[in-house]
């Protein structure tokens, strides 16, 4: 029973006091020593430009001169181009070319010609009435006798009649004229060098007299027309002062996918609109001769096409400005600079325009700044940095054995 009530507690305290004993063993741990060292950062050095303003926007093509041709007389379409083989001939389908007074489309004639042919009677009518007034006025005049004329009434000398028929004349003369001119019209002719976007009508249908008369979609290839959208920032950035006719004019540019310009023009006009969505000002650039076109010499490279998304580069006036790459910036208008102790600093500076690459800065910054563009996660004011490209700094070991070795040489 002893054995039962007391050895157990023997055991139990012999192997503490072991677990004690084992640990009194442990060597004591030696604090290590953290040597931080500085990050490495890349800077640029802060010069200021005097260059154009430059931005980077987008915006879908559209013609400057997009109209519907119309019959002006009613008809059958007889034909319509091209009306014979011949190199750049018109086309009346959709795509094709025409130079302006080409032939396009051609109305019945035959109703016209009719209506011709019967106001040349009436003015031949008109005419021999006008002679015979005259006749008859004339021997009114000698049945009179010796009376004074003078004193004959209007009506005796026939005055009111003489008058008629000369008016007669003038609208027999102006009815032959419209429809000699409707007689014209039969023949649609291209008002502009241009090119169909689409037709309404083809050979045998009917155009107006109760029918739709529109007979194609056209536009003009002299000039293109660019809808885009800037907001106030960047067209102060620009230059640009709306309604101002006297204004530097601002250069614009299409790119193509590797950003080489490709076409060439200028900020046309702003639609002083703002859109409430986006609340940025609607502009219109206008590019000159950029649509193909067979008839012109030298022919157009990488000609623009309707509906087609395009970048472009506006260039406005010239501003001295910082150009700094993207990564050194914080946020928007935060950057680090590093001093001649190579210590951190943020600074806020004045950002003129924002690229996808590039930021131009304004105030904020002085030549030989050197920017840090280094993305650091965790700083904090006047936080050590080694800059790539200097000089390592020297341990203070190898300072202290310079030092003696200076000494043991004198």
């Amino acid at each position: 029973i002893m054995r039962k009530f007391i050895l157990p507690p023997l055991v139990l305290a012999g192997l503490v006091w072991f677990a004690w004993y084992l640990i009194q063993l442990r060597p004591d741990p030696k604090p290590k020593e953290i040597k931080r060292e500085a990050p490495y950062v890349e800077v640029v050095l802060a010069q200021s430009k005097s260059m154009p303003a430059t931005i980077e926007s987008h915006g879908v093509v559209r013609p400057h001169t997009r109209t519907t041709l119309i019959a002006e007389v009613p008809g059958i379409v007889n034909g319509v181009a091209p009306f014979q083989k011949a190199e750049n001939a018109p086309s009346f389908r959709a795509g094709g070319f025409f130079k302006k007074d080409d032939l396009l489309v051609k109305i019945e004639e035959v109703d016209l010609l009719s209506a011709v042919a019967e106001a040349k009677a009436n003015v031949s009518r008109a005419e021999l009435q006008l002679v015979q007034e005259r006749e008859l006025a004339d021997q009114a005049k000698s049945e009179w006798g010796k009376r004074d004329w003078s004193k004959a009434s209007e009506l005796v000398r026939r005055l009111p009649q003489i008058r008629k028929a000369e008016a007669e004349i003038n609208s027999a003369q102006a009815r032959l004229k419209q429809a000699q001119k409707n007689l014209d019209r039969t023949r649609v002719l291209a008002p502009f060098d241009g090119r169909i976007i689409r037709t309404m009508v083809d050979r045998g249908q009917r155009v107006g007299g109760g029918s739709s008369a529109a007979l194609a979609e056209v536009y003009a290839l002299d000039a293109a027309e660019i809808d885009l959208s800037l907001s106030q920032k960047e067209i102060s950035f620009l230059g640009f002062v709306d309604g101002n006719p006297n204004g530097s004019p601002i250069q614009v540019e299409t790119l193509d996918s590797e950003g080489n310009a490709v076409h060439r023009g200028s900020l046309d006009r702003s639609q002083g609109m703002v859109d409430l969505k986006t609340r940025l000002t609607n502009f219109v650039a206008r590019i000159d001769n950029c649509f193909a076109n067979p008839f012109s010499n030298p022919q157009v490279l990488s000609p623009l096409s309707l509906g087609q998304f395009v970048n472009l580069r506006l260039t406005g006036k010239k501003i001295t400005t910082f150009i700094l790459p993207d990564s050194a910036f914080r946020d928007l208008e935060t950057i680090l600079v590093v001093d001649q102790k190579n210590r951190l600093h943020p600074r806020k500076v004045e950002v003129l325009n924002r690229t996808n690459r590039q930021v131009w800065v304004g105030k904020g910054l002085k030549n030989g700044d050197r920017v840090c563009i280094t993305p650091i996660e965790i700083i904090s004011e006047g936080m050590k940095v080694r800059v790539v490209g200097d000089a390592p700094p020297i341990p203070k070991a190898e300072k202290v054995k310079e030092a003696a070795d200076q000494n043991g040489t004198k």
